[in-house]
């Protein structure tokens, strides 16, 4: 994935059939963990706090219901153009913001639900294929926003 124009609000990136197929189907997967539910406090006990908690909460699924919305969005055509041998990746500043907080969202959900290992490196054996499939997802997510922070 490489940046190969930048004008004007806009973000042109060129992939190989490789890339661009992992990354519509990450997009297609997402999102990848179920909603987890935010505390906003351990040990305040005033009634009001769950109150808060639970509109948090409630925002937070919504927000997510717009993220999944938007990452089928940017599977349409208009955001992948087939070349001559790869696809060339358009994306306005927003739909790069929103792009990236996907796939951050996809990354940091594989990494809770596989416990928050301190070493990202695969472990020798997974206990589950959805347990390897996390680990390969959350690696994926990491490679295309470093991709696209490292380039713009």
């Amino acid at each position: 994935m490489n940046l190969v124009k930048q004008a004007k609000g806009n973000w042109q990136y060129l992939l190989n059939a490789m890339e661009a197929s992992l990354l519509k189907d990450l997009l297609k997967k997402f999102p990848v963990t179920g909603d987890v539910p935010a505390r906003i406090t351990k040990t305040d006990t005033d009634p009001k706090a769950a109150e808060r908690e639970k509109l948090l909460n409630e925002s937070l699924v919504e927000h997510r219901q717009a993220l999944k919305r938007q990452a089928m969005d940017l599977l349409n055509a208009n955001h992948f153009k087939k070349t001559e041998q790869d696809y060339r990746f358009t994306l306005t500043s927003g739909e790069r913001e929103i792009l990236l907080q996907i796939l951050n969202d996809i990354r940091v959900g594989c990494w809770v639900s596989l416990g928050k290992p301190e070493s990202l490196e695969p472990p020798t054996t997974f206990p589950s294929a959805l347990e390897r499939a996390r680990h390969n997802w959350m690696n994926l997510a990491g490679y295309f926003e470093h991709h696209l922070v490292d380039h713009g």
